[in-house]
């Protein structure tokens, strides 16, 4: 199964319009966008939600996909000498007994970034 979480929203669109050798997470290591939003209002909580978008794309940048993730909590920080390049793992969580809001968990491959996220909803999307 493409990316091992068929739960996230669009991710069957990406399995058909995939190369196969694309589709695993850790491949799509390259953050060219990371966007913070604090001003979504969640019907559902009655209240405003920290979602986050990242824009990512594979090593040769053929491709890129833009990553959204609802209810968000957790930490990231990164060395900006550094850049911001690592392979992503997301494991669906929803199986483990946690509350609702952590659903998945988002981490990062590489040991000197600090990239351990939860989230309670997952879209992606192909964006060229």
């Amino acid at each position: 199964m493409m990316f091992h979480t068929d739960n996230i929203e669009g991710i069957d669109i990406l399995q058909k319009k995939l190369p196969d050798e694309l589709q695993d997470w850790h491949r799509w290591g390259n953050i060219s966008e990371l966007h913070y939003y604090k001003e979504m209002y969640s019907e559902e909580y009655c209240d405003y939600i920290c979602c986050i978008e990242l824009i990512l794309r594979d090593v040769q940048e053929k491709y890129a996909i833009k990553l959204s993730l609802f209810n968000v909590s957790g930490a990231i920080s990164f060395d900006m000498d550094d850049g911001f390049f690592s392979g992503l793992t997301i494991e669906d969580c929803s199986d483990w007994g946690y509350e609702k809001d952590c659903g998945y968990r988002i981490s990062s491959l590489e040991e000197d970034i600090e990239f351990e996220i939860y989230c309670e909803k997952i879209k992606v999307e192909l964006i060229c």
